[in-house]
């Protein structure tokens, strides 16, 4: 009995100092991170990031949840966003709409300072999105010059897609290619792969399993457990939609919005406008599970960094599928939504997509401002 009593003591103590060890470590990772920005209405909320060599940051303002008619696409200066690459390009325009920046999603910087921005072309309350306004944007971030302008057009362009994210792969084409995630407004799912030189787009794994949501799905968003529903939508669901690239290019990551699975792809095969969508589909690689998240970002050493709505912490998944918390506030880091990496920081937007009014029976739960977090990584 006494022997017992004593394993009951030893175990007791080690569990309050295992607990404690999860306490100190959660109590520093909310301390872990530093507010570079502040954004407030009439300023619109923010949800693509990019960050160049220098520190420059770049955010887009998407309007596909809130049709505003402020700036699409920023720097921050000062902590405050300035219209970039100038005012004409990024308000709303009569222009066709190939010739101005309708709603931006998911912004890549590449190793030149080079900024792509992903336009999905949809604006809350219209269902359509017009030809010409769905496109890939490349700007020179040091001269302002608009690089490249690949329009997604049909029969690519659907009204049911949602273009929500990107990576460019300077190592395959002539000039490059882009692969798009398409998380979906409707049921429609894929990945979108465009050919730089040409502008050429094609779509494949189209509404296939592992770019459509997970069925059954069930999110705990602050403290409330939601099921996925098409039809009755209480947080934003979708397929595609985080993507990231390996160090080498050679490899294509991607996750759904309603989901925990990781997969990838050979970007060789994917690059291919020769090969077809069943030896895509073939390829595929399932990596094992993560947190449910929207957006990723990556870094040259082959970590993955994940926004993990739930969980209102940020991730990190280390080369060996192993997983690190970066940093955690249940206050603040309400929907991580965008995230970028750059010299040893990861930047996220925090937009509350969440407590949108189209998800709380009419009512707009957001609660401004709207924060843009640097989080270093050691």
């Amino acid at each position: 009995m006494k022997t017992e009593f004593k394993q009951m003591k030893n175990f007791i103590k080690f569990a309050g100092i295992a607990l404690l060890s999860i306490s100190n470590l959660i109590a520093m990772a909310q301390k872990n991170y530093e507010v570079i920005a502040r954004i407030s209405p009439p300023d619109p909320d923010m949800s693509g990031i990019a960050v160049s060599s220098n520190n420059r940051v770049f955010l887009g303002f998407p309007r596909h949840a809130d049709n505003h008619k402020e700036f699409a696409l920023a720097e921050l200066v000062n902590g405050k966003p300035v219209p970039f690459p100038n005012k004409e390009y990024v308000y709303p325009s009569s222009k066709p709409y190939s010739e101005w920046l309708v709603s931006p999603h998911g912004m890549y910087m590449d190793k030149n300072d080079v900024l792509w921005i992903l336009d999905d072309g949809k604006r809350s309350g219209q269902k359509k999105i017009p030809e010409g306004a769905a496109k890939v944007v490349a700007i020179d971030t040091k001269s302002k010059n608009i690089v490249y302008s690949l329009v997604i057009g049909k029969p690519v362009l659907s009204d049911d897609a949602h273009y929500n994210d990107l990576r460019v792969d300077l190592t395959h084409g002539e000039k490059g290619t882009v692969y798009i995630a398409n998380s979906g407004f409707g049921e429609r799912y894929s990945l979108v792969v465009i050919d730089v030189a040409t502008g050429k787009c094609r779509e494949v794994l189209l509404n296939h399993s592992t770019t459509s949501p997970e069925p059954g799905f069930m999110g705990f968003l602050e403290g409330k457990p939601l099921v996925y529903d098409p039809k009755k939508q209480h947080f934003p669901i979708g397929g595609a939609d985080g993507v990231a690239l390996s160090p080498d290019s050679k490899t294509l990551y991607w996750t759904t919005i309603t989901g925990r699975k990781l997969y990838s792809l050979p970007t060789a095969l994917l690059s291919d406008a020769n090969v077809s969508n069943q030896k895509i589909a073939d390829a595929v690689k399932y990596e094992g599970e993560h947190p449910a998240c929207d957006g990723l970002a990556e870094d040259e050493n082959g970590n993955i960094y994940f926004g993990a709505y739930e969980q209102q912490s940020i991730i990190q998944r280390l080369p060996d599928g192993n997983y690190k918390l970066l940093a955690h506030d249940t206050e603040n880091f309400v929907w991580p939504d965008g995230l970028a990496f750059k010299n040893g920081y990861v930047y996220v937007t925090l937009g509350q997509w969440n407590r949108l009014a189209s998800f709380n029976d009419g009512k707009d739960l957001r609660k401004p401002p709207y924060l843009v977090v640097k989080i270093k990584v050691n």
